[in-house]
This record gives C-alpha cells, structure tokens and sequence, in this order.
C-alpha cells in the first residue's frame, strides 16, 4: 500500500492556501438558499461562512482534522439537529477527505488507472476516487448499511483548486452545488 501522508494532501481546501470563494446554492428539504460560501484554511482549522447576495448569514462553521466541529451561528430556518449534523458531517467530509488513523484499503481501478481510497472510519465506510495526475480528490462517495448516502464530485482544469463542487444526497432533499468565483 502506498504511503497516504498528511490527511490533507489530496484534499483541495489545504491548510496552506488561501481563502476560497464560491457562488453557491443550497437545496435543503424544499428551501433553497443561495449566496457565497468563503472556506478559509486557518493551519489545522477550516471555516466555512454562507452568506446570501443580500448579507444575510446562513450559517458559520469550524472544523478541525481531528473531526471536531463547532457552530458559530446558523439561521433559525436551518436551526434543526438533524440538519446541522448532516451539514457538519458532509462538510467535514468534503474538507478532510482521508482522515488520520483511518482504517483505509487502496485499490486501483484497471480502466482509468485512479487510485480508490476504501475508508472506514467514524464517518462509515466511503470511497475517495484520487485523480492521479493532479493527485486530488474527484469523487467522495459515502455508504450506509446497503445504499449510498452520500456523493461529493469535485470538477476542476486546475491543480490549485476546484471550479466545482456538487454535493448531493441519495436518501434526503439535500444537494449543494459550488462554483469557484475566481477573484484575479
């Protein structure tokens, strides 16, 4: 098995980059917010901050490497355990994609030649799909007991950073999608 490394090094939002901006749209049951999403990679901490066109927070989130994550501020329309959780974990997820002391089998796939992560971890059983050339994450995809829960596609013609992200779920009214808002 090839050696991993740091937990974020096929991850596109590392600790030693800036700030990323996003225009964004989030599905939640049947509300739909829309607005720019700013990840800011602050050393071993990641903060995400929604806001809509008009300035109104949506909601504030922090998390760490170690899987923690803390609430900041989150609108009251959104304000549901259930929902916060999902946001957190799917979050946490798209920022940390292999996590440190994770039980984790790679394998390739004869076809394309892209390395896939099996993880095992707190999270559940996912694989992480490794483009190999830019050594980045392409796709996320989260299991349960006997159905996929969760599915993150990462696009992009660039090494640095993705120019999209879509997030969606199989079993609950939830999908993000995030374009990249070059600001050169």
């Amino acid at each position: 098995m090839p050696a991993i490394g740091k937990p974020d090094s096929f991850s596109w939002f590392r600790g030693d980059t800036g700030r990323y901006l996003f225009q964004s749209s989030i599905d939640v049951f049947n509300n739909n917010y829309s607005g720019l999403l700013f990840i800011k990679p602050l050393g071993n901490i990641r903060r995400i901050v929604f806001i809509t066109e008009t300035g109104i927070k949506i909601f504030d989130f922090e998390f760490s490497e170690t899987g923690d994550s803390k609430v900041h501020y989150c609108l009251e329309a959104m304000n549901r355990k259930s929902v916060i959780n999902t946001l957190l974990k799917d979050m946490s997820l798209m920022l940390y994609n292999i996590p440190e002391n994770s039980n984790v089998k790679v394998m390739q796939d004869k076809g394309t030649g892209k390395m896939i992560f099996r993880l095992s971890d707190n999270y559940g059983k996912r694989y992480c799909i490794i483009n190999r050339e830019i050594q980045r994450v392409e796709e996320l995809i989260s299991t349960g007991a006997f159905t996929n829960k969760l599915n993150i596609k990462f696009f992009s013609t660039k090494i640095s950073e993705p120019d999209s992200v879509i997030l969606s779920h199989y079993n609950l009214k939830l999908k993000m999608h995030l374009i990249n808002l070059n600001e050169n």
